[in-house]
């Protein structure tokens, strides 16, 4: 498979840990997803890819809904 960058053949894949976090200061607050991923780099150009886990995605997913407003009055 060549690169979907530059399209060289140079690339390895290796193991790797990355910790996924929402972004911004409303990230901080929120917990994080832990992922293992195998990552494809090449070796020209640098381009990466990785693909996660169903049960690491559906986490993922999970970072990206709304936490419900606190202190929120109720008609």
């Amino acid at each position: 498979m060549s690169c979907r960058s530059c399209h060289s053949e140079m690339q390895n894949e290796f193991p790797a840990e990355m910790n996924i976090h929402a972004h911004g200061r409303d990230g901080m607050d929120r917990p994080t997803v832990w992922a293992f991923p195998r990552v494809r780099i090449c070796l020209e150009c640098g381009f990466a890819e990785f693909q996660l886990k169903q049960d690491e995605l559906y986490e993922t997913r999970l970072l990206t809904r709304e936490r419900p407003t606190q202190n929120c009055a109720t008609a």
